[in-house]
């Protein structure tokens, strides 16, 4: 389990910790990566939407993303909690795939990405916070 600040700069150590625990579970490089990407999308959502709006009536050093990773099996699971504003991103509205390249915007894939890296994920609003879990 690892608790970071909301700042996008904190990257940096959950993908430290992240390589650490894969280490530990001997995940192939495949599922670490699978678990990363997820990871990064999902932070990124939460500084941006969940803690950004200025509503959000928290101290900044309460402004923090709680994370776990755990194996069963042959099941990876990675849980990412907020105490941030209500944010489902499996309800945000998906950007269609660019046809051409000078179509392509910066943004709004990240969902896409997830779903596909990942077997599941499940999001629960918890009155204060979100929960989000995916599987591996």
């Amino acid at each position: 389990m690892i608790k970071v600040p909301a700042k996008l700069e904190k990257l940096l150590d959950i993908n430290i910790w992240i390589d650490s625990v894969a280490k530990s579970l001997n995940l192939p490089n495949s599922t670490s990566f699978a678990i990363q990407l997820c990871c990064e999308e999902a932070f990124m959502n939460i500084v941006m939407h969940s803690y950004a709006d200025a509503s959000v009536d928290l101290k900044e050093e309460d402004k923090v993303v709680l994370l776990t990773i755990d194996k069963a099996d042959s099941d990876i699971t990675l849980t990412i909690q907020d105490n941030g504003l209500i944010f489902n991103p499996l309800g945000a509205e998906e950007r269609e795939r660019p046809k051409l390249l000078s179509e392509a915007k910066i943004g709004g894939l990240g969902i896409s990405l997830m779903k596909k890296f990942s077997k599941k994920i499940c999001y629960e609003s918890k009155g204060v916070g979100n929960l989000l879990t995916f599987q591996f």
